[in-house]
């Protein structure tokens, strides 16, 4: 099975329907799949094929799929980076994969001209409303009109174990490196995803809200999984946003009464403490799917509570397409919890020495399965020290209970280690959480002369009459060991993140560092 057979069959076996809905636009899967097939003859004809990489730089919008499309038909494999990388950010991953082309947009166009700069490599750019300047340096080509190319039919072969994706990790804890991923690790990743979400429980079409990214490996994921939804539901469609912005995100989800909908925990705090919530009548979300970051227990509870909704957490990793663990809409909920392992995948906690620890016990998470990497492009040594024994390590701290089920600690890059003591961040920032006047938090490490780290926290208060820092450090008071409590305590207007929510943890080491 490969990505492109896939989308022709899903088409045949579904007929033509709306499958997305952006700018109050309804696109159909007949028409963006006819756009990928132009684009397939489109990107033929300026030389790409299998084993060329062709990187996309996009905010999301209706074509970003059919691009998606028309990489994956020729053969290559597509290289999306976030729309928000700098100039240097993209000739770095231009350098790194040797990429013969870029896709992006007017947003894009500037940093990726700066990035092309004495590149060799790179022999032409797509732009999305953009114009045809053949005489450029590096040729830049528009991309509606290599939509007016013929559709190209005929696909060449494409094997599950041929390349169809590189995603760079974020960088937040280091070089960023280059994911390989097959078209089986694409496939197995939706399968199992449309397991999970327990389609043949459900009787009604899933209306999707999501402002989350379309040219990254949650919208590469939500774009396979829709070409396996069932024909009872084949009436289902999703409300895309180019980005994120709260009140807008909650009209659309009440003008369409969405009853589901793809977040990170940040979203959920944005919703939870905007003044106009209130005003906005989310009473049609039934499910929430969240992940990226790990949720805080009290945001989870208190947007439950608030719209009558279940949050399923989900765990996953860019080496393994998203797939780790998910909750279930018919098991109980496990505050904390982000569910047992995708039907597909097998999930151990290991000690430093990699052995098996028992239930409750703490250790570093490891998975199994078709939707594991091939490796990192070009990082031999990092590749065999991620891909030990035939599991996956994922670097993140967990443990499981007595039924299965994953706890997320922390990631292990994040660990604070005190006096020798091990201190997770996440735990601590949900006692924060539990304090009325937070409205976000962090809880990072900084270098102390005697006991190695000390624990340092950043706060976003719901209000300017905020509370102290004494009374954060007070709260902790009981509700877990003194060693543990934050020593300092920092007050800021916004919490630095990532294009996808998470919090950049490197930087706030670092302010850390220097303010603590």
């Amino acid at each position: 099975m490969n990505i492109p057979v896939l989308a022709e069959e899903s088409l045949r076996r579904l007929g033509e329907r709306t499958v997305l809905v952006f700018d109050g636009r309804r696109y159909t899967n007949a028409r963006l799949l006819d756009y990928s097939r132009r684009l397939h003859r489109a990107f033929g004809r300026l030389g790409l094929a299998k084993g060329d990489f062709a990187l996309m730089c996009m905010i999301n919008a209706p074509l970003v799929y059919p691009v998606f499309g028309g990489i994956f038909r020729t053969g290559a494999a597509a290289l999306p980076v976030m729309f928000v990388l700098t100039a240097p950010e993209i000739r770095f991953v231009l350098e790194d994969s040797m990429a013969q082309g870029v896709i992006t947009d007017q947003m894009g166009l500037p940093r990726v001209r700066e990035a092309v700069q004495g590149l060799d490599s790179v022999r032409w750019i797509v732009v999305r409303d953009g114009q045809d300047d053949l005489e450029a340096r590096v040729p830049e080509y528009s991309l509606e009109t290599l939509l007016l190319e013929e559709p190209e039919m005929v696909l060449p072969d494409i094997d599950e174990d041929d390349l169809a994706l590189m995603m760079y990790t974020a960088g937040t804890t280091g070089r960023p490196k280059g994911v390989l991923l097959t078209h089986g690790n694409l496939y197995a990743s939706a399968d199992a995803a449309q397991e999970a979400a327990e389609h043949h429980l459900i009787g009604t079409p899933r209306i999707t809200m999501s402002a989350l990214p379309m040219a990254h490996i949650f919208g590469v994921g939500v774009m396979n999984s829709g070409y396996l939804i069932p024909e009872n539901l084949a009436d289902s469609y999703s409300v895309q946003m180019a980005w994120f912005e709260p009140e807008q995100f909650m009209s659309l989800i009440q003008e369409h009464r969405c009853n589901t909908m793809g977040a990170v925990p940040t979203m959920l705090i944005f919703i939870l403490n905007h003044p106009k919530a209130d005003q906005y009548d989310l009473s049609s979300i039934e499910e929430v799917v969240c992940g990226a970051s790990p949720l805080p227990v009290e945001v989870a509870r208190a947007f439950q509570e608030k719209y009558g909704c279940r949050v399923r957490e989900i765990y996953g990793q860019t080496e393994c397409v998203g797939l780790g663990s998910a909750n279930r809409i018919s098991w109980p909920y496990k505050p904390g919890s982000a569910g047992k392992a995708y039907y597909n995948t097998e999930l151990k906690i290991l000690d430093e020495n990699d052995r098996e620890l028992p239930v409750g016990g703490i250790g570093e998470i490891v998975l199994r399965g078709p939707a594991v990497m091939k490796g990192y492009h070009n990082r031999p040594e990092e590749t065999a020290k991620t891909l030990r024994n035939g599991w996956l390590h994922t670097g993140d701290m967990g443990y499981l209970d007595e039924e299965g089920w994953l706890f997320i600690v922390d990631r292990k890059k994040d660990m604070i280690i005190r006096g020798g003591e091990n201190i997770y961040p996440a735990q601590l920032e949900d006692i924060l959480y539990q304090h009325e006047a937070v409205a976000e938090a962090a809880i990072v490490g900084a270098p102390d002369p005697v006991y190695g780290e000390k624990v340092v926290a950043y706060v976003v208060s719901r209000s300017q009459a905020g509370p102290s820092e004494q009374e954060i450090k007070d709260f902790f008071k009981g509700r877990t060991s003194s060693f543990k409590a934050p020593e300092r305590v920092f007050f800021v207007e916004a919490l630095p993140k990532s294009a996808v929510g998470k919090i950049l943890r490197r930087e706030l080491r670092d302010r850390a560092t220097r303010e603590a």
